[in-house]
């Protein structure tokens, strides 16, 4: 496991737990959207997911 490179503050985490109990849609995918949002956290775009999986693959 890697080391965390910071605590979420009080308020953050607040947002998340806040964000998890109201998400409607049990899918993870769903609530972690919700839990960024609520943190205000950009998601990887769909450029930079590819970019990484092609990356470990020439890795590997």
């Amino acid at each position: 496991m890697t080391e965390p490179v910071r605590t979420l503050t009080v308020e953050e985490h607040d947002r998340a737990w806040h964000a998890i109990e109201g998400a409607e849609d049990p899918d993870p995918g769903t609530i972690l959207n919700a839990v960024l949002r609520a943190l205000r956290i950009n998601a990887p775009s769909a450029e930079d997911e590819m970019a990484a999986i092609l990356r470990k693959r020439t890795a590997a």
